[in-house]
């Protein structure tokens, strides 16, 4: 396997997994800190493969390589660069980089896919739940088990982190990445999953996308607003609601790898109010 040197090039993306590195004017690698990631790294492949084919601007990988331990999927992307770093050093063009985003997410939606091509994002928010299920009460675990499986069934192509550091920037085009989480199911998931990068991370946490996002809270309304409006969605529907909670519960107890955080009791009461009818905005 191809052997790579990451020291001294330019960092231009972070997800949650890895980082984005500029290896030259052509190429970009996206490095996996965890060595036993090399499954997912060929899962993301070979959908970002599928996905392309169905006519989603994504950046296709090339190869595999190896950064020491570590390994890095490498892509062809001209002078890229996320458009969530582009939002905040041209803050002037935000509303024309919101929209554009915005259209992209919309655009996806539009896209159907054959029976078995990808997961069912139903299945996949059951998952989220499976892993955390010793630290949601048994009594509501089956309630938000049950409200997952009644969203109804679409072929519709969700993205599942389609956040705008996900979305590059190459040559005046927009293209997404981390594709190892797409799945077939209703737009309603997609817009849940920018409620909680872009709402509930900052209400539960006031100052977090400023802190991880270079992000104010104003600026992050605005893209989720504008993103729901563009997509014909009610920004302010409880299910998207329910989803996004229970999305940041995942984040937050597993990928961040917190089960004891301040957070995660006022979010599992949260849950409950909103499966019981309220609206909390």
């Amino acid at each position: 396997m191809k052997e790579i040197n990451i020291d001294g090039c330019k960092l231009i993306g972070t997800g949650a997994f890895g980082k984005v590195y500029r290896l030259d004017a052509e190429t970009v690698a996206k490095v996996y800190d965890d060595p036993a990631n090399l499954p997912l790294i060929e899962t993301e492949q070979e959908r970002s493969r599928r996905a392309f084919i169905k006519g989603i601007p994504t950046a296709i990988p090339f190869g595999i390589a190896r950064v020491g331990k570590a390994y890095a999927s490498l892509f062809e992307l001209l002078e890229a660069r996320n458009c969530n770093d582009f939002l905040i050093s041209h803050p002037q063009k935000s509303d024309s980089i919101i929209t554009e985003y915005a259209e992209l997410v919309k655009r996806l939606h539009t896209i159907q896919s054959s029976p078995g091509e990808f997961p069912d994002t139903r299945d996949v928010y059951l998952g989220y739940l499976e892993c955390m299920r010793e630290y949601i009460p048994g009594e509501l675990y089956g309630r938000l088990a049950d409200f997952v499986r009644a969203v109804p069934e679409s072929s519709s192509l969700v993205h599942g982190d389609i956040q705008m550091k996900n979305v590059m920037l190459s040559n005046g085009e927009m293209f997404l990445i981390d594709m190892n989480t797409i799945s077939a199911g209703d737009a309603v998931f997609e817009i849940a999953g920018l409620y909680r990068t872009y709402i509930a991370f900052n209400e539960r946490e006031p100052g977090n996308s400023d802190r991880f996002l270079g992000l104010n809270a104003d600026i992050c309304r605005k893209i989720y607003y504008r993103t729901a409006e563009i997509c014909g969605i009610d920004p302010e529907r409880r299910d998207i609601q329910i989803l996004g909670w229970l999305r940041y519960l995942h984040v937050v107890i597993i990928e961040l790898s917190s089960p004891e955080s301040p957070t995660i009791k006022p979010t599992l009461e949260t849950l409950r109010r909103l499966l019981d009818g309220e609206n909390i905005h």
